[in-house]
């Protein structure tokens, strides 16, 4: 019989139809040679055979196991006298089939035994999972089985004819990275696979029907090359192609808009004694051009791409803007992070069609999630997006090997990295050690970061031991500095020379028994901007932010525009808040001030400003905070030039809110806003490390002003040194105290991190291959805890959607019902409304803590659509419908069910989303 009756996919609408195997091999191989422009190759795989090797990832599909897993489509091949088993094994592993064919014929052909093995390996993986298997053989069964055999070979030899490659690549040795070529291949296989599986993608149903058995290989491999080619064009995944020639030029002649800050000047030189991709550490002030530099750093670098991994969403839809017009209109940079989720035209409705193959549903989702805007944009050529995109490759999940890929033709710029707290750090450590196994250029960018943490994230990257000690006494380590690590040897450092025209210096006022009290707060605001200016309120958690705005209102101070912006409105109304506060504070598009900047306003915000976002303002209160925090809050204080006098002086003065305390009790108390200490040993839950705080309180006893950068190290290393205390009145062995509790969570938190992370690069051997059990990434609206593989410790959230819309609500709930019967029929098609309907939920989208919807079941009169109740584009989302703005609902207190409280959910345009309990906790 021929090969071309063997079936790759079946569809379920038409019982006479399939899609032949060795057009799918064909599509795969037209894929992949269309994305290796891209992508690059693996240097020990010639390009003209590297689409062959990635096609043959399903020629175990040839196969009586496989072939008989649709009875309909069986029944033609058991006239040929094919042997076949009484019943289909659902077990049956195809992928693991294809890598016992390959391990034989490339061992068979001379290659080394540790390179056939990276090849299995990768091979085996392509449906996520590396330790599948086939099943065994059965010798009695010789005659039987040897027809499949030679089917093998003849699908094997059609597709290397048609190809033009060789027919078998000469033995290259072992690889000169294991687990670089394996990371590398298993990317480009599922990637391939993922887009020649998709019709919406890839329009393989156009290519091949019934009408075209025994259609010519030949001319089907142009047809497939063209569709190829169209296919990774829609996705925006073609880029420009290949390394770039790297930037000679001077800094001034990238960035002509403004002369060279000394760190700026500095780097020039850096790069010029070293050109080589590495890790480079940019340490330096808030509004010294950071991240101008790092996009020159890796322009320098010549790779085809970059992505920026920043703290926040507002931060990186702030930077998207400025990767955009540094880059041009031609390279238009993607937005990736959970709320750059707006599917575009590009986004397909449907998962790769993988019927008959047993895949699972998860898989088949995954597969569709993959071509979505926020995650297509990390195999786009450039991106911007939050840092747990970026972290996620080091986690054991389901095809994280993606996301490897895709950075490895980008230099990897990370922001703010002081800001992550160790569960973040330890996952960022095992992102670096593989950034270096594929020579992936990284920049991490900070400008409070501490001795210690730079030490272990740059022998991440280079190895323990590449760091000099700079200095016994960490707090006189000069700064700025730039710190650049190779993939091997010793780290060089650069540092960069002071220049007094950017010195600055900023006023500290203490308010000790502000914290706490949102009266006292708004009265010191509506005071500092009385003669005119703009303020910003920073604190700490949206509870105390809505309570000082609500305290504002009240004042209702003249001519001044309030604002509130936190993380708790919904996705809508927050994107709206964001443009208008970038727009109000931040930096004119002409030299001088803002036209747009408003004479008297007061910006109440929480984090969600602290970090990268470019704006600026004439004074500001913070809640206390660590002092490194105090410090990039600090750089939102005069940060522009303006052509005007500030109407709040010349001089920057930075309001500190401190906890009240009264030292002369013997249960000397402080109440940090978020838990009260009464004694030692207590243990700490609130927003902030205790230890931290103190140490914070302790810096600022003598401090009445900061002098910007040389209090830079003095004041981080005192906060985070354990080998030196800060003299203050608070008493030592609390301090001590609290840092013993702080290892004791750092340890658990380093274990928590640990039981989820990809094994260790090794050039021997494609260790990735080792992971037994890789699970589902924690998806968008699902609870985020340590076993759902959160990248952020502690993120316990659950993402709802809250709707006013009772017809869009009606809709969903008779979609949710609709799936559920074509389940029940046994149909996996799933539900999906429009893109233009899932545009309007997802602009509803809102996180809130877990513990508001615990054991909670809605008040008569409000509805709402639980987790498990959502039809499954919308899983892990819960849906509340609001009357009149509000959502009420029944908890059982403390999981008893006799004991219960009305609980009341408010969504207003000005406040955002409030929970009004008093004895809830943020």
């Amino acid at each position: 019989m021929s090969v071309q009756h063997l079936w790759a996919k079946s569809y379920p609408s038409d019982s006479e139809r399939y899609h032949p195997l060795w057009c799918h091999l064909l599509d795969v191989a037209a894929v992949c040679k269309a994305l290796i422009p891209q992508f690059g190759g693996i240097a020990e795989i010639p390009d003209n055979w590297l689409p062959y090797l990635v096609a043959l990832h399903d020629i175990g599909k040839a196969d009586a196991q496989f072939q008989n897993k649709v009875e309909f489509l069986s029944q033609e091949l058991r006239g040929t006298g094919l042997w076949f088993p009484s019943e289909p094994d659902r077990e049956y592993r195809h992928e693991k089939r294809s890598a016992e064919w390959l391990w034989a014929n490339l061992e068979g052909g001379g290659w080394d035994t540790n390179a056939v093995r990276v090849v299995a390996q990768a091979i085996t993986g392509h449906h996520g999972n590396f330790q599948a298997c086939a099943y065994a053989e059965q010798e009695s069964r010789e005659a039987q089985w040897q027809p499949w055999r030679s089917l093998r070979e003849e699908l094997a030899a059609l597709v290397q004819n048609t190809l033009g490659a060789p027919a078998l690549l000469p033995a290259p040795g072992r690889f000169t990275d294991a687990s670089a070529a394996g990371m590398k291949l298993s990317g480009l296989i599922v990637l391939s696979d993922w887009i020649a599986s998709n019709p919406e993608t890839y329009r393989y149903p156009n290519l091949y029907s019934k009408q075209d058995f025994g259609k010519e290989p030949g001319l089907y491999w142009t047809e497939a090359q063209k569709e190829a080619e169209r296919a990774v064009r829609m996705l925006n995944l073609n880029g420009a192609g290949g390394r770039r020639e790297p930037v000679t030029q001077p800094f001034r002649a990238v960035w002509p808009q403004h002369p060279p800050r000394p760190t700026q000047a500095a780097l020039e030189t850096l790069l010029q004694n070293h050109p080589a991709p590495g890790l480079l550490i940019i340490e330096a002030p808030m509004g010294e051009g950071k991240t101008e530099a790092a996009l020159y750093a890796a322009a320098c670098w010549n790779r085809p791409g970059v992505y920026i991994a920043l703290p926040t969403q507002a931060t990186s839809n702030q930077m998207h803007r400025r990767l955009r017009d540094f880059l041009g209109a031609d390279r238009a940079p993607r937005l990736v992070h959970g709320m750059a989720w707006l599917l575009d035209d590009k986004t397909p409705d449907r998962a790769a069609q993988t019927w008959g193959d047993e895949t699972d549903d998860d898989e088949r989702q995954l597969s569709r999630d993959w071509f979505a805007n926020a995650k297509r944009a990390l195999l786009a050529p450039d991106g911007v997006g939050t840092v747990d995109q970026a972290l996620m490759a080091a986690l054991s999940v389901k095809h994280g090997f993606l996301r490897f890929l895709g950075l490895t033709t980008k230099t990897l710029i990370i922001d703010e990295v002081h800001a992550y707290d160790l569960y973040m750090t330890t996952l960022m450590k095992m992102l670096l050690r593989w950034c270096c196994a594929l020579d992936i250029p990284v920049i991490l960018l900070s400008a409070t970061l501490s001795q210690a943490q730079k030490r272990g994230l740059a022998e991440a990257y280079g190895g323990p031991g590449c760091l000099p000690a700079l200095s016994e006494d960490a707090a006189k380590e000069p700064y700025p500095l730039l710190t650049f690590v190779p993939r091997a040897g010793k780290a060089f450092p650069q540092e960069v020379p002071p220049d007094p025209r950017w010195t600055r210096v900023i006023q500290v006022r203490a308010h000790p028994g502000a914290l706490g009290d949102p009266k006292e707060i708004a009265r010191l605001t509506a005071e500092a901007v009385a003669d005119g200016g703009c303020a910003c309120v920073l604190a700490n958690t949206v509870r105390s932010a809505q309570e000082i705005f609500q305290e504002l209102q009240a004042l209702n101070p003249a001519d001044t525009r309030l604002l509130l912006f936190h993380a708790r409105f919904r996705a809508k109304r927050r994107r709206g808040l964001e443009k208008l506060i970038v727009r109000l504070f931040g930096k004119g598009k002409k030299a001088g001030r803002n036209r747009n900047r408003p004479k008297k306003a007061i910006l109440v915000a929480t984090q969600v400003v602290e970090q990268s976002l470019d704006i600026d303002f004439d004074v500001m209160l913070s809640e206390i905070a660590p002092i490194d925090l105090l410090l990039q809050r600090c750089g939102r204080l005069h940060r522009h030039a303006v052509n005007n006098p500030r109407p709040t002086g010349t001089d920057a003065c930075f309001h500190v809110l401190l906890p009240a305390s009264d030292k002369e009790k013997i249960d000397f108390k402080i109440d940090f806003g978020g838990m009260e200490i009464k004694k030692r040993g207590d243990d700490w839950r609130g927003v902030y490390d205790r230890a931290a705080l103190l140490r914070t309180l302790a810096l600022l006893e003598s401090k009445s002003k900061i002098s910007l950068p040389a209090d830079f190290r003095p004041l981080v290393e005192g906060c985070y040194d354990p080998q030196r205390l800060p003299i203050s009145s608070i008493p030592a062995e609390w301090i001590t105290d609290a840092e013993k509790s702080r290892t004791a969570r750092h340890e658990q938190s380093e274990v928590n991190a640990g039981k989820h992370l990809i094994p260790f690069p090794d050039d021997e051997e494609f260790s990735y291959a080792d992971i037994k059990n890789a699970e589902a990434e924690a998806e968008e609206g699902e609870q985020a805890t340590y076993f759902r593989l959160s990248t952020r410790e502690g993120d316990d959230s659950r993402t709802v959607l809250i709707l006013h819309d009772a017809d869009l609500f009606a809709k969903v709930r008779e979609g949710s019902r609709r799936e559920r019967e074509a389940k029940q029929r046994e149909n996996k098609q799933d539900w999906r409304p429009g893109k233009d309907t899932l545009k309007k939920l997802f602009l509803q989208k809102v996180s809130v803590p877990s513990y508001w919807l615990a054991n909670v079941t809605p008040a008569e009169g409000y509805e709402w659509l639980d987790k498990d109740a959502v039809p499954k584009c919308l899983r892990h989302h819960q849906i509340l419908l609001m009357r009149d703005r509000v959502w009420k609902g029944t908890q059982a207190a403390g999981n008893k069910q006799d004991r219960q409280q009305t609980i009341i959910i408010m969504d207003e345009e000005t406040l955002g989303l409030s929970w009004p309990p008093e004895k809830a906790t943020e």
